[in-house]
C-alpha cells in the first residue's frame, strides 16, 4: 500500500515537472504568435522581431501584419533581405522600423498609415530615387480635411540610396521630425525644392549629409531650422568653411572632416575663417589633406567650444597662437574659449604654441602625438609644462617625438622632461644647432692646411721661384736699393 502512494506521488510530481516545463517554453509567445507566418520566419521574443538577413523576396501582406497584433511588437528588423516594395503595414505598436539593405526601389502610397507609435525609420542603402520617392508615402491616416501626420515620427534614415533632389514636400506629414540622415545620396548640388524639403522641418536638430558630393552650402538653407543642434557636411568637396553656417544659431556639432579646405584666414575672401558661432561645443577637421594653416582669430568665432578635433591632415603646418582669441571691442584684450579636449593628432606641424589656449591645466583630454617636432628653446614649455599634462590626461608623451634639428631626432619629449633636458635655440639667421659642430670642425681643418701652405709659399718665394712672376725674392730687392760709388769719385 506504502509503495503504491509513493509511486503516485512521484507520477505527481513528474506531471508538474512536464507542466511547469511546457509552460516556460511556450510563455515568450502565444500560440497565435507562434503560428504566425511572421514568427515562422523570423525570431518573435521580447516585443522584438527579428528578421535579419533570412531572403525575404516578397514583403509581408497586411494580413500577415494583423497576425502580430497580440505580440504588440515594438521593434522591428527586416534589414537586408531582398524585397524590392513596401506596402502597407496592419495597425501595430511598432516604435522602430528598420528597412535597411533591402533593395527596395518603391514605397506604395500610405504604407506606414496605421504606424502611429513609430518614432525611428531606417530606409538606407536601399534603391530609392527621386522618381519614385513620393511624399504620400509617408502620409498618414486621413481626416475629413487632410491627410493626418506621423507624428510620433523623430528619425528618418534615408542615406546611399540614389536621391538627387527631394520633392519639395517630401517631408509634409512628418512635422515632428527631429533627426534626417541623407548621407551617401549623390545631390551634387542642394537645389531650390531640396532646400524647400529641408526648410520645411521646423523641428530638426540633427542632420547628416556626409559624401554628398557638395561644392557649397547655398543660402537660407539653414535659417528654417531653428532649433538645429548637430550637422554632419563631412567628406564633401567644400573648398572653404560656408559662411551661411551662421544661420545655424543653436549649433552644438559641427562634423567637416574630408572636405578639401585650403587654409582658414579671417583676412581672406577666398578662404574665410568660421562665423560667428556662439553655442557651437564641438568642432571636426580631421583628414583634410589639402589644410595647411590656420590663420589669427579663424577660430575666434567659436566662443564656447569645448571639444576640438583637428588630426590627420597631412599639410597643416601652422596654427596661429591666437587662432581661438577672441578680441574685445577695442581689440587690446583678448578671451579664450574653455576647451577641454583638444586633439591635434598626427598632422605637420613643427610646435605647439603655448598661446593656442589660455589654460593647458584645465585639459581633461589631450593628444598632440606624431607630429614632427623641432625640438629647441620655442618648445622647451611643451617638454615641462605639456608633456606632463598629456601624461596626468591619459595621453602618452612618448608619442610626442622630435624630428628637427638632427642631432635631437628621435628622442621623446617624456624623455627630455625625465632628464630636465634644456634646449639650445636656433639663432636669428636661421642657423640649426646640429650645424654648429660641422662649421667649427670646417673652420679648425681650414686653419691646419692653411698654415702649411704659406710657410711653404713664403720659403718657395724667398729663393726665387716665382721671379718669373714678377714676383723677387728679398735679396734682390735690396740689391736694388743699392749701388756702388764709380771709382774716380773723390770726397
Amino acid at each position: 500500500m506504502g509503495g503504491r502512494v509513493i509511486t503516485s506521488v512521484i507520477f505527481a510530481l513528474l506531471a508538474i515537472g512536464v507542466n511547469c516545463q511546457d509552460e516556460t517554453t511556450v510563455k515568450p509567445e502565444s500560440n497565435a504568435v507562434a503560428n504566425n507566418n511572421i514568427c515562422k520566419l523570423c525570431k518573435c521574443a521580447d516585443n522584438k522581431v527579428d528578421c535579419v538577413d533570412q531572403g525575404i523576396a516578397t514583403f509581408f501582406t497586411t494580413v500577415e501584419w494583423e497576425g502580430l497584433i497580440d505580440f504588440k511588437p515594438e521593434v522591428v528588423n527586416l534589414s537586408e533581405n531582398r524585397f524590392t516594395n513596401i506596402t502597407m503595414i496592419a495597425d501595430l505598436t511598432i516604435e522602430v522600423l528598420n528597412l535597411s539593405r533591402c533593395s527596395i526601389e518603391f514605397i506604395e502610397n500610405a504604407s506606414f498609415r496605421d504606424l502611429q507609435e513609430m518614432r525611428v525609420l531606417d530606409l538606407s542603402y536601399n534603391k530609392l530615387t527621386t522618381e519614385k520617392l513620393s511624399p504620400h508615402a509617408f502620409e498618414g491616416r486621413f481626416a475629413p480635411e487632410e491627410y493626418e501626420p506621423l507624428a510620433s515620427m523623430r528619425v528618418l534614415n534615408l542615406a546611399y540610396n540614389d536621391l538627387h533632389s527631394l520633392h519639395q514636400d517630401l517631408f509634409e506629414h512628418l512635422p515632428e521630425l527631429e533627426e534626417l540622415d541623407l548621407s551617401g545620396n549623390p545631390l551634387t548640388t542642394i537645389d531650390h525644392v531640396t532646400l524647400i524639403a529641408i526648410s520645411s522641418l521646423p523641428m530638426l536638430k540633427s542632420l547628416r549629409m556626409r559624401s554628398c558630393q557638395l561644392a557649397e552650402i547655398p543660402s537660407k538653407f539653414l535659417h528654417t531650422p531653428r532649433y538645429l543642434e548637430r550637422l554632419d557636411i563631412s567628406d564633401n568637396r567644400l573648398s572653404a568653411v560656408p559662411q551661411e553656417l551662421d544661420e545655424a544659431k543653436n549649433l552644438v556639432y559641427l562634423n567637416l572632416n574630408q572636405n578639401p579646405i585650403i587654409e582658414l584666414d579671417m583676412t581672406s575672401e577666398d578662404y574665410p575663417g568660421f562665423p560667428r558661432l556662439r553655442k557651437l561645443q564641438e568642432l571636426h577637421m580631421c583628414n583634410m589633406p589639402k589644410l595647411r594653416r590656420i590663420g589669427m582669430g579663424a577660430l575666434a568665432g567659436l566662443e564656447s567650444v569645448q571639444k576640438l578635433h583637428i588630426s590627420f591632415n597631412p599639410s597643416l603646418s601652422e596654427i596661429d597662437p591666437k587662432a581661438l582669441a577672441r578680441p574685445d571691442d577695442i581689440g587690446e584684450t583678448y578671451d579664450w574659449p574653455a576647451v577641454k579636449e583638444l586633439y591635434l593628432k598626427s598632422n605637420n606641424l613643427s610646435d605647439v604654441d603655448s598661446r593656442l589656449i589660455s589654460r593647458w591645466d584645465l585639459l581633461e583630454k589631450v593628444d598632440v602625438s606624431d607630429n614632427p617636432y623641432l625640438c629647441d628653446c620655442s618648445t622647451q614649455w611643451m617638454v615641462d609644462i605639456l608633456t606632463p599634462v598629456v601624461e596626468t590626461k591619459g595621453g602618452n608623451a612618448s608619442t610626442m617625438v622630435c624630428q628637427e634639428p638632427i642631432e635631437m631626432r628621435g628622442y621623446t619629449m617624456k624623455h627630455l622632461h625625465e632628464i630636465h633636458r634644456t634646449m639650445r635655440c636656433v639663432d636669428k639667421y636661421g642657423h640649426r644647432p646640429e650645424k654648429d659642430g660641422a662649421i667649427l670642425l670646417g673652420t679648425l681643418i681650414g686653419v691646419l692646411l692653411a698654415v702649411p701652405i704659406m710657410l711653404s709659399l713664403m720659403l718657395l718665394w724667398r729663393h726665387g721661384y716665382f721671379a718669373w712672376l714678377g714676383l723677387r725674392p728679398p735679396v734682390d730687392v735690396s740689391r736694388a736699393f743699392y749701388k756702388r760709388a764709380p771709382a774716380d769719385d773723390s770726397y
